[in-house]
């Protein structure tokens, strides 16, 4: 008998080690610091200003006595630090006013957003209450491997820690959401469903990868997260100064071309100065993408974070070079001079009345349109101008932009105009 039990037993102990493979070891051990989000969200009813002892309004407003109305939108987050922060994306807790918190314990516990950014669609929470927190192990995604082993950890449909495996499918993917593209995506087929957002990619050895963020609608098995380097920088400036600065390499590119970005001008005293680049070097890719255009590398260069490192390919006459440039701020002197190049024109402030137009660039469309020194400047981009801070603020904004509209004033008559930016 005891002959027959020792070979079984073998067996058995076997067949268990060939279960509990890496993908079962990650779900154990990474599994309890992934959370479920639950956040009211308070939304103003657009009709509750509207009389409703109007027969007309009665009719739209039969059982809603309330102006605002109050519903829950379900997500993921990852525990990353014993403080109690919980890093997720910023759309999962967008609006909300009360935030709860569900571990895999079944713990329930108010959180508070305390730092987000929605252009880079990251948001962390802070847990009320931090004992006995599980913390994710941070990875890096510097030196991930198209084809290797990923695993999904969730809440997909509200159905808690749910775990989905896969392999990192691509890297540097670009998604675009609404008028926003975002850029530097790792592309994944672990299945990620609606619910998922927030939540935590890892790799074989139970390391966090990156945050779960969009699917492709279109197709199955094709789902996107942000590199866990690029979060956890934008943590860092959230939380030190509440957005993520902008960044600047130092280049001006030509908007418009094909199989690249076309350098027309290297800003001194920036990085791509101190290393070297010319103008009329092409710039095939930057930080891993193909570049097709200029407009392509301004979405790239949007979405890097200040001391980000960042590599770029150039083609410079028959030879192809490769650069590694680390992002700074951009100042607010240097956008304001970005600005006003790409309007063509200048202006000066008067004791008393609008800004006026003191010089405009020879071949701008600013030219072009028939603007002339001694021109007012009322309004730049839909805001009005009142000062020469006014218009250095708007200035700012401008990069990246294809153009902007203006209201001109001359001779006591005010004229709409839609300049397009060099």
């Amino acid at each position: 008998m005891s002959g027959l039990l020792i070979p079984s037993l073998a067996l058995a102990l076997l067949a268990q080690d060939l279960r509990r493979t890496p993908a079962v070891a990650v779900a154990e051990s990474a599994g309890p610091t992934v959370v479920n989000i639950s956040a009211d969200v308070v939304e103003k009813n657009p009709f509750s200003g509207a009389n409703r002892f109007d027969p007309f309004w009665q009719q739209f407003f039969e059982g809603q006595n309330q102006p605002q109305r109050t519903s829950q939108s379900l997500g993921s987050g990852v525990i990353i630090d014993a403080s109690g922060l919980v890093l997720t994306n910023e759309h999962v807790v967008s609006r909300a006013s009360r935030i709860t918190v569900t571990l895999k314990d079944r713990r329930k516990l108010e959180a508070d957003v305390v730092a987000a950014d929605p252009a880079f669609d990251v948001a962390v929470l802070k847990i009320t209450s931090t004992k006995d927190l599980p913390v994710a192990r941070l990875g890096t995604s510097e030196d991930l491997m198209p084809g290797e082993p990923a695993i999904a950890i969730g809440n997909p449909f509200g159905l808690s820690n749910s775990v989905t495996t896969g392999v990192v499918s691509a890297l540097h993917r670009s998604v675009q959401a609404g008028n926003r593209v975002y850029e530097d995506f790792i592309q994944t087929d672990a299945a990620i469903n609606p619910g998922n957002s927030g939540g935590a990619l890892f790799n074989i050895e139970g390391r966090l990868i990156g945050i779960n963020t969009a699917i492709y609608q279109s197709a199955n098995g094709i789902g996107f997260a942000i590199p866990i380097d690029k979060a956890m920088a934008v943590v860092d400036e959230v939380l030190k100064y509440g957005e993520v600065r902008p960044v600047f390499l130092g280049l001006s590119v030509e908007r418009f071309g094909r199989s690249g970005a076309r350098v027309r001008r290297v800003y001194p005293g920036t990085p791509a100065a101190e290393l070297g680049l010319e103008v009329g070097d092409l710039i095939v890719d930057i930080g891993g993408a193909v570049v097709e255009d200029g407009r392509g590398y301004l979405n790239v260069e949007r979405s890097l974070v200040p001391g980000q490192k960042v590599k770029l390919r150039v083609r410079r006459a028959s030879a192809s070079l490769d650069f590694e440039l680390i992002a700074r701020e951009l100042s607010m002197t240097q956008a304001v001079r970005i600005g006003q190049e790409a309007l063509g024109f200048s202006v000066s402030a008067q004791k008393r009345g609008p800004l006026i137009v003191t010089r405009v660039s020879k071949g701008s469309h600013a030219a072009e349109v028939g603007l002339i020194p001694g021109d007012a400047i009322l309004s730049l981009a839909g805001r009005p101008i009142r000062s020469l801070e006014d218009f250095e603020r708007m200035c700012a904004r401008l990069r990246g932009a294809d153009s902007v509209s203006l209201i001109v004033g001359r001779r006591g008559r005010s004229y709409y105009v839609t300049l397009r930016l060099g």
